[in-house]
């Protein structure tokens, strides 16, 4: 979780002190909270996520920024709705009747297709995300949880509230799209460049131009998705009814296939060689040695395979970003410690480790109480993250 104004304090800090030109990178770019605040400030942007879903609303942003015509997309699926006399159901899927009504079906293939109907391709991803947020509020899916859980029977929404729920979380990025280019205001140079990449950042090709110095700001996962937050679950519904030609990235027919596919194909998605990435973990990093061992006190240790295969993962990820760009960075971390099988996860710790074993020089670190009402959801054990830690990077 990252605080927007202090991320963007930050990076204005580390503008100030860097007299060259300045590319943002975010490899988990998640909503794409890093890349408005790069945006805003006229700075070029890259940005990386596995999931299909989080990069078509950060796709959705860059074309909110590059002035694609919202306002008229509006209009066009408005008139194509009002016009909708159909009862098809326009998608199917492994669990379409248990997520979605018959009647809430037939509203939700009215609302597909007249977003369809929006030729432009970044006004018609704008669009997407309001229908992605309406599958989760109308969906038979609990609100209250990341995981699929069916809602009981008096909990539904019912299907007369599918296009009303669409409507208004419309007008609402209406609203939102002419407050951020009321902010911009009359740009004075030609727009930032944005790249957007639906990639596993442990292979992701960033064609960084050596020009470039290399500003990262990012907030990682704090662990594998299934047992922390499971965003592919999160994801699915939505991804289902979105037609695969306006989803990103070449496997996103792979990525949707099941619930389970994208948490899968995620960092620590699966055990496989997790003894390996153990051993060479404990070998770089003091505090993550620490940690198994104090897992294997507490008779611990096998159920603390996800956790070594996560970081294993996490570290194949960084290194790979140090391999592609030019010498000189910073880096800018947000991470909280979980706990696991009743052991805490020093991830700060670890991850100081594991960029100083890449050539990294820690020189600042902020750690921040979480307030209650912003605290990131409990993970598998029940216990809350309550702090979290902002480290900054540099290498020369």
């Amino acid at each position: 979780m990252m605080v927007p104004r202090m991320q963007g304090d930050i990076i204005d800090t580390i503008l100030a002190a860097m007299p060259r030109l300045c590319r943002v990178l975010d490899p988990f770019v998640g909503s794409g909270t890093v890349m408005t605040e790069a945006l805003m400030r006229d700075l070029d942007f890259t940005g990386i996520d596995i999931n299909p879903l989080a990069v078509l609303v950060c796709e959705a942003k860059a074309a909110i920024d590059s002035g694609s015509d919202i306002e008229g997309a509006a209009q066009t699926l408005l008139k194509a709705l009002r016009l909708d006399v159909s009862e098809t159901i326009d998608a199917d899927f492994p669990g379409r009747t248990k997520w979605f009504d018959h009647e809430s079906a037939v509203k939700f293939s009215a609302l597909r297709r007249a977003i369809l109907c929006v030729n432009e391709a970044g006004a018609r991803k704008v669009m997407w995300t309001v229908f992605a947020e309406t599958v989760r509020l109308c969906s038979n899916s609990r609100t209250s949880t990341y995981k699929l859980h069916i809602r009981k029977p008096d909990d539904r929404v019912p299907a007369d509230k599918v296009i009303e729920t669409f409507e208004a979380h419309l007008r609402q990025a209406l609203i939102r799209v002419r407050e951020y280019r009321s902010l911009l205001g009359a740009r004075s140079s030609s727009r930032p460049s944005v790249k957007i990449l639906c990639e596993d950042v442990r292979k992701a090709q960033l064609d960084w131009a050596a020009t470039e110095h290399q500003v990262m700001v990012t907030s990682p996962p704090y662990g594998d998705n299934q047992t922390t937050i499971p965003y592919g679950q999160f994801s699915y519904l939505a991804m289902r009814w979105i037609p695969e030609d306006d989803l990103p990235g070449s496997v996103a027919a792979e990525l949707r296939l099941n619930t389970n596919s994208l948490d899968s194909a995620s960092l620590g998605g699966t055990v496989r060689a997790a003894e390996e990435k153990e051993e060479a973990l404990r070998a770089l990093s003091p505090h993550f040695d620490s940690f198994t061992r104090e897992a294997e006190k507490c008779g611990q240790r096998r159920a603390v395979r996800k956790v070594s295969s996560f970081i294993g993962d996490f570290s194949d990820a960084l290194r790979h970003l140090r391999t592609h760009p030019p010498s000189s960075a910073h880096w800018v971390l947000t991470t909280g410690n979980r706990t696991a099988a009743g052991v805490t996860v020093p991830f700060d710790a670890i991850c100081r480790d594991i960029v100083v074993s890449l050539g990294g020089k820690p020189i600042a670190s902020l750690r921040r109480q979480l307030p209650n009402k912003r605290m990131p959801s409990r993970n598998s054990q029940g216990v809350m993250i309550t702090t979290e830690t902002t480290m900054i990077v540099e290498f020369a």
